[in-house]
């Protein structure tokens, strides 16, 4: 397993190097130290999407230079995606709220015990892996959503087609029907008024007619289908 790499911003150089002499006989990699947070915000800027990017940041809140930690955490955690810890001492425990802001993996509080800060740099590190893999999980049901919802539109389409298929057919079916029935009926009618005193030829006449005019009623309730 290749070792965790870190970047520290502690302005105080003997306890920086004492946490690196201490973390590094428990496979983690110390690749630079930072006194003033302008200076490591470049070095990361520059080691960006490189073999040499840490896998976390340990801040201190008071550094050597114009910017505090804390502003160069929330900078860390607006651009970049591992997780941070913020180092800080019991006199500092006021500022955790303020230090809040910038969403940290964990705190180690001074003077570290190696033991503790083992713990709290594996705890960040993990927790930031369950969150890049909630992320990743809540992407692809994202992506799920988004192709059920592009299945869903052309089922929806199809269907929209198939019905307007289906109303232009009983369209064409209701005029094909209509206009030989209405020529049945016109020449069931003429035959009614030329068959008055024969009997027989007016029963044939009349079901002529009632059967065409069921045939518009079965016509009717099809249309009725639309």
């Amino acid at each position: 397993m290749s070792a965790v790499k870190i970047v520290i911003f502690e302005d105080e150089f003997l306890l920086a190097n004492d946490l690196k002499r201490q973390l590094e006989k428990y496979n983690f990699e110390i690749t630079a130290i930072f006194r003033k947070a302008e200076e490591g915000l470049k070095y990361l800027a520059d080691i960006e999407h490189t073999e040499k990017f840490p896998d976390i940041v340990l801040m201190d809140i008071t550094l050597a230079g114009k910017m505090n930690g804390i502003e160069a955490g929330q900078i860390i955690t607006q651009q970049y995606d591992f997780p941070l810890v913020f180092l800080t001492g019991m006199s500092q425990l006021d500022v955790f709220e303020e230090a809040f802001k910038s969403k940290p993996h964990a705190f180690m509080i001074k003077p570290f015990d190696i033991q503790q800060a083992l713990v709290s740099i594996r705890l960040a590190v993990y927790q930031k892996s369950l969150e890049n893999r909630l992320l990743k999980h809540q992407e692809e049901l994202e992506e799920k959503i988004r192709e059920r919802t592009l299945e869903l539109q052309k089922a929806k389409e199809e269907a929209e087609e198939a019905v307007r298929l289906k109303n232009t057919l009983l369209d064409n079916v209701s005029n094909q029907i209509r206009e030989p029935m209405l020529g049945i009926l016109g020449i069931a009618a003429m035959m009614k008024q030329e068959t008055k005193d024969k009997p027989n030829l007016q029963r044939y006449t009349q079901y002529i007619t009632d059967n065409a005019q069921h045939l518009f009623s079965l016509l009717k309730k099809i249309m009725d289908l639309k």
